[in-house]
């Protein structure tokens, strides 16, 4: 699955597209095109949940496998 960071590119540029030529496009291209946005738009959030809920298990991990110190004595 795409990262975020990319999809974000992609939106970028379609929205980019849509402003430049949108007025002039037939009506059809234009559908193609706001269809398009909208899916990278939703594949974008999908991918940013997804890598959210990924990141607290690579945290858990990480401490698992990191043995405490032990604890100085008192003083």
């Amino acid at each position: 699955m795409a990262m975020p960071g990319q999809l974000k590119t992609k939106i970028d540029l379609l929205k980019k597209k849509m402003a430049s030529q949108g007025a002039s496009a037939p009506p059809e291209r234009r559908r193609r095109m706001h269809r398009r946005l909208k899916r990278l738009q939703r594949a974008r959030r999908t991918a940013a949940a997804l890598e959210k809920a990924r990141a607290p298990k690579k945290k858990e991990t990480a401490e698992a496998a990191a043995p405490e110190a032990p604890a100085a004595p008192p003083a």
